[in-house]
């Protein structure tokens, strides 16, 4: 990976897809064309897109946005308000089933906008940990 300054001491980070050192992105709404040129400019540089603050919820071509991040090897996944949505409206086997349509290997479990007892939330990391990433 190459950067644009001629600095020492700087560690060389493995190629993707990586065990360690893994970067994580936030999408907060991007357009398809915006990523395509994140993706070409420095997609080399992060691992993992985030769709924060919900926004998946109202994204457009939301299928397409994830099939263009996959293919360039970054793993995106839901944030955890779109979790809580979900929670706070009794639909956790929903949440479930829409990250298995989507293909997602990530996901966050957060209580950042609702209460949820912290036993609670432990059984929910649980469940989501035996096939994927939490």
């Amino acid at each position: 990976m190459n950067n644009n300054f001629n600095l020492t001491y700087i560690p060389k980070r493995p190629d993707k897809p990586r065990e360690s050192g893994t970067t994580m992105m936030m999408d907060k709404g991007l357009s398809l064309r915006q990523i395509e040129d994140l993706i070409e400019s420095s997609g080399d540089f992060f691992d993992i897109a985030k769709f924060g603050f919900g926004t998946a919820f109202v994204t457009k071509d939301l299928e397409e946005k994830i099939k263009l991040y996959q293919s360039a090897g970054i793993r995106p996944y839901f944030g955890g308000t779109l979790f809580e949505l979900f929670i706070a409206r009794n639909k956790f086997d929903d949440y479930r089933k829409l990250i298995d349509k989507f293909g997602l290997d990530l996901c966050e479990v957060s209580d950042g906008s609702i209460i949820i007892p912290h036993e609670q939330k432990l059984v929910y990391i649980s469940k989501l940990a035996k096939d994927r990433t939490v």
